[in-house]
């Protein structure tokens, strides 16, 4: 009877330690956050880490044997995304156990939001005031497809300074991103500041904006 509950234990156990070894590197936990965004091919996967297909490719699939992702094909690529809404609230909880427990991480964050020309703003308070505001968003357009902020505008980051001509300045503009784990936001609302905007950066992601609205 002891075997068969020490067996029954190790068993479980041992399956649960699949999900540890997917989370286990900063390049998959970054594929993942990633991914809470959007579904993605692999060859937008690695453009957006910044390593190779291959590379890319060897993290996915043991993402996949922990059975935090899964795949559909779409023509000729294959579509990855997270296995269940279940992993986008573990991305998200693990994001703020390190917020509150790892220091070095609200140290480099501070640094981020110290600089020159980035101002920020809360979550509650753009929520408070965003209808009033200009809310840009400067995720990949597939991102902002996804699901964004309602009257959000998307401009990608990396066509910012083409599209400045449209955006105001007589009127605050909100700017955001994924989230802490991406200094977009900040970066954007720099440019902005420099040149004669009033920008502010919102270091949330849209997941946590729907979770304070639901």
């Amino acid at each position: 009877m002891f075997e068969q509950a020490v067996n029954y234990k190790n068993g479980l156990y041992e399956e649960l330690s699949k999900i540890g070894k997917g989370l286990s590197s900063d390049r998959r936990l970054e594929i993942l956050d990633l991914l809470t965004q959007a579904p993605k091919s692999v060859e937008t996967i690695a453009n957006g880490v910044g390593i190779s297909v291959a590379n890319a490719s060897r993290h996915l699939q043991i993402l996949k044997d922990s059975h935090l992702v899964k795949t559909k094909r779409k023509g000729n690529h294959i579509i990855y995304s997270l296995s269940s809404p279940k992993i986008n609230d573990l991305v998200h909880l693990l994001t703020d156990i390190g917020n509150s427990e790892l220091s070095d991480m609200k140290t480099i964050q501070d640094k981020s939001d110290a600089q020159d020309n980035v101002k920020t703003i809360s979550l509650k308070q753009a929520q408070e005031e965003y209808k009033n505001c200009f809310v840009l968003d400067v995720r990949p357009s597939d991102e902002y497809a996804a699901g964004h902020i309602q009257s959000a505008i998307n401009v990608p980051l990396e066509t910012l300074k083409e599209s400045m001509p449209k955006l105001p300045k007589d009127q605050k503009i909100i700017v955001y991103c994924r989230g802490r784990l991406c200094a977009n936001s900040n970066i954007a609302t720099q440019i902005l500041n420099r040149n004669g905007f009033d920008a502010v950066s919102l270091n949330s992601s849209y997941y946590y904006w729907n979770k304070i609205t639901e």
